[in-house]
């Protein structure tokens, strides 16, 4: 069985894309990233997999519940910091008879399904497959062979992310492939870039084009 996992933290004013204000109210945070989460769901939803979403805080099961439903597996985020939390949400997929299994976040509302189903062919060969972020982090995440390894001694949200995990991966001796780079959405700066590509392509997104259209 081929699953998808999303890292999401609930949406919370003040709690979630911290660093687009004060260009952006908080509220207005939490609602842009209420669309990410949302654009996010139907993206995985429309490739028919197992779907979990991982969340964080474990408190706010309600407010995610409200926005995305019951129509898919949801399980608290559980570890001490990033690394630790992606290693027990693989687990976790592994453990409900899972083959392969593919994280995503909620930060790359616009890179297309296809990415998804292409990580999932290489899958099938490779052990490991990687999405690069331009500024360092990675937008996706697939496994074949779960180890601890590949999550630890890095530098999460840090230009050195993708560098070190991959670093991880090779030194386990396992087959890595690769997906095309893609952007994150964290700054102001990211918005009008989003924006543009939106205008030009909104089905890959397109609650968030709605609130964007509306609010900027």
């Amino acid at each position: 069985m081929e699953t998808i996992i999303i890292m999401a933290k609930v949406p919370v004013a003040g709690n979630v894309k911290t660093r687009l204000e004060p260009f952006l109210t908080s509220e207005n945070c939490a609602e842009l990233a209420e669309c990410f989460l949302l654009d996010t769901v139907s993206k995985a939803k429309s490739l028919q997999k197992q779907l979990i979403i991982a969340y964080s805080p474990i408190e706010k099961l309600n407010e995610l519940q409200k926005i995305v439903g019951n129509n898919q597996i949801l399980i608290g985020q559980k570890g001490t910091n990033l690394g630790d939390k992606m290693f027990h949400a693989f687990q976790f997929a592994f453990s409900q008879n899972s083959t392969a299994v593919v994280m995503i976040g909620t930060d790359s509302p616009t890179f297309p399904s296809y990415f998804i189903e292409r990580a999932f062919e290489h899958l099938k060969t490779a052990d490991a497959v990687l999405g690069e972020t331009e500024d360092g982090g990675f937008y996706l995440i697939g496994l074949r062979t779960l180890r601890k390894e590949i999550f630890e001694n890095v530098e999460w949200s840090s230009p050195e992310t993708f560098r070190q995990t991959f670093r991880n991966i090779r030194n386990l001796g396992l087959k890595l492939a690769l997906l095309p780079t893609w952007f994150d959405v964290d700054f102001p700066n990211d918005l009008e870039r989003l924006r543009k590509d939106l205008a030009e392509n909104s089905i890959f997104a397109p609650q968030t084009f709605d609130w964007l259209k509306k609010n900027l």
